[in-house]
């Protein structure tokens, strides 16, 4: 066990880029922190850590070593977590990568369930638009939208980012609701524009399949969530994922409209790394958006034309 205690000290004071700090989280001694350390390389008969009054910094075989031991002590105690599961509540702090649009418009908004279900777990939220190293920075999973590219992740299907169109009842009173895509050109719209300057296009379900259309919008924003409040303040019409926009038809700020065309969108996916031992926390978490999702992904009350309802669209792309 001696071993282990100077594993974990080594990999706190690396993270914590200080004796003093990792003393602190490990309620030990700076003093003690250190001859832990020493001790370790010691035993190991290598230098881990370049010592100076001003860092810390690791020598070569102490980032192997480092990555190595902090794979290790995790298995451990997620091989710990997942062994009690079934008689424990999920414990313990959670950290999880989203994009900065479905976190503020769809998970943030419902978090209050989520700590309701699982008061023990201290949730972490790293939102940015540019997907995160996980094992880098230490996220436990991350939620993605579309085409994966990491292929050394483990990912699960959650749902789709099913597309709708949305007006305020405001601008449908003054200026009416399109009915087909050609009417949306006598329309102001209000679109999402890329960081490279493209704008998006929009995606809709026809009897035909579904078309891509390029929108000569009215207004363009490089923000989802100010698209989506531009909208509700009467400015035009816009397509969003429901999921982005159902918080805003709930206080009923929007309304939907041509609900005919709805788009399947792009796939939602829940990642996380390759372990053995998935922790209870992370499984938690798992299904809890998966219900989510469920529940807030796909509007109940809209019908779609039986020729052509959500399912039989998923089945024909299965069996193209």
């Amino acid at each position: 066990m001696e071993d282990f205690s100077a594993i974990s000290a080594f990999v706190r004071v690396v993270e914590a880029k200080s004796f003093a700090a990792a003393a602190v989280q490990l309620g030990m001694t700076p003093s003690g922190v250190s001859r832990a350390v020493s001790r370790l390389e010691e035993r190991l008969g290598a230098r881990l850590l370049f010592r100076s009054t001003r860092a810390l910094r690791l020598t070569d075989d102490g980032a192997a070593f480092h990555a190595r031991c902090k794979e290790i002590l995790a298995d451990l105690a997620e091989a710990t977590e997942a062994l009690n599961y079934n008689n424990r509540k999920p414990t313990g702090r959670l950290r999880v990568g989203l994009s900065l649009a479905v976190g503020r418009a769809a998970i943030i908004p419902r978090l209050r369930e989520f700590e309701e279900r699982y008061p023990d777990i201290r949730l972490e939220l790293s939102m940015t638009d540019n997907p995160a190293d996980l094992i880098q920075e230490g996220i436990d999973c991350a939620i993605r939208v579309g085409q994966l590219e990491d292929s050394s992740l483990i990912a699960r299907k959650i749902g789709y980012l099913r597309n709708v169109v949305v007006a305020s009842p405001d601008y449908l009173e003054k200026f009416g609701a399109p009915h087909s895509i050609d009417d949306l050109k006598n329309h102001r719209t209000i679109n999402y524009i890329y960081p490279n300057g493209r704008p998006r296009q929009w995606q809709f379900d026809t009897p035909s399949g579904q078309v891509e259309v390029d929108i000569d919008a009215h207004m363009l924003i490089n923000d989802g969530e100010s698209v989506i409040q531009a909208v509700a303040a009467g400015l035009g019409i816009t397509q969003t994922p429901h999921m982005l926009a159902c918080c805003y038809l709930d206080r009923g700020m929007l309304q939907l409209v041509m609900t005919d065309t709805m788009s399947t969108g792009k796939p939602v996916w829940i990642v996380y790394p390759q372990k053995k031992h998935l922790s209870a926390r992370v499984q938690a978490f798992i299904e809890w958006v998966r219900e989510l999702f469920d529940r807030t992904n796909e509007p109940g009350f809209m019908k779609r034309p039986a020729a052509m309802t959500m399912e039989k669209i998923e089945e024909q792309r299965l069996s193209a």
